[in-house]
């Protein structure tokens, strides 16, 4: 077993970018055009005063964390805004040494604490602290010279023993275990406003990529998807089915998994969903 690397938490820089989506995407209750992208640099300091700075980036996708209707995307943006900024706050409050995975244990309780003060839900803080230790790993990785899958197959963050939910798990083994594949499937997410064929097209963008679920096959091959549904049985079907038109003309096996971001209200609907999906020819 390596011993897991400690170091100090020094600085945390965060930073935003505005992304436009080439097409919209309709998920759940938004349909999303536009959002701010999230940054985060860490910088980390050893015990032998190398210096060493991180980074992590990620979209700030509104009504994924917080679904509550009466918010707009911006006051959307302004939550993960705070969560974030809570988050830097409680990193920086302890300068002493910890390993990756330890500095994350320290604060996550004090900053979930916080977070449920402002009202905010589970989901919505853990975005803070999971966005910066991503950038404390980037840094960590790049001081001790190793990739990703390297510093985790030898639990180089220090998974384990200062979290009580990881007790007993056998983390060291289960990391130790882990091999890169060789190579990745790339799955394709169908929005509610994806167009199928050509004929669902109003207009192209016209920017030389894919812009139909048939024009993704054709170009990248794929054969694994998620399927957004919108919660309502007969249109989900109808969609479903122009869906699985397409993807039965393909020679090869094909996986889908079906995604409906909270809009079936509960197991009876998706119950209702399948049954009426298996009863589709």
């Amino acid at each position: 077993m390596t011993e897991a690397p400690r170091f100090a938490v020094r600085e945390i820089a965060l930073y935003e970018r505005p992304v436009t989506l080439r097409l919209p995407f309709r998920f759940g209750v938004v349909t999303l055009t536009e959002c701010p992208q999230a940054f985060a640099r860490v910088r980390i300091e050893m015990p032998d005063g190398r210096s060493q700075w991180g980074a992590a980036a990620e979209l700030m996708a509104p009504k994924w964390f917080d679904k509550n209707l009466q918010l707009s995307n911006e006051d959307n943006f302004e939550q993960l805004r705070a969560v974030l900024r809570l988050a830097r706050v409680a990193y920086l409050a302890d300068a002493s040494l910890s390993t990756a995975f330890g500095h994350f244990a320290r604060h996550h309780d004090s900053h979930a604490a916080a977070a449920a003060a402002r009202g905010y839900n589970p989901l919505l803080a853990g975005y803070g602290p999971a966005l910066i230790d991503r950038a404390v790993l980037d840094a960590l990785c790049r001081a001790q010279g190793v990739s990703f899958y390297a510093a985790l197959q030898a639990n180089l963050p220090g998974i384990g023993g200062q979290r009580p939910e990881f007790a007993g798990l056998g983390i060291e083994d289960f990391l130790a275990r882990l091999r890169p594949a060789g190579s990745i499937e790339a799955r394709h997410t169908v929005g509610l406003l994806d167009a199928i064929t050509a004929a669902d097209l109003q207009e192209r963008v016209g920017d030389g990529l894919p812009e139909t679920l048939e024009e993704v096959i054709q170009a990248g091959g794929h054969r694994y998807f998620k399927l957004k549904v919108a919660g309502k049985v007969d249109a989900d079907v109808a969609r479903l089915a122009a869906i699985a038109a397409v993807l039965d003309r393909g020679r090869d096996p094909y996986f889908v998994s079906l995604d409906g971001n909270e809009q079936y209200e509960n197991a009876a609907g998706v119950a209702e969903l399948t049954a009426a999906v298996q009863a589709t020819p």
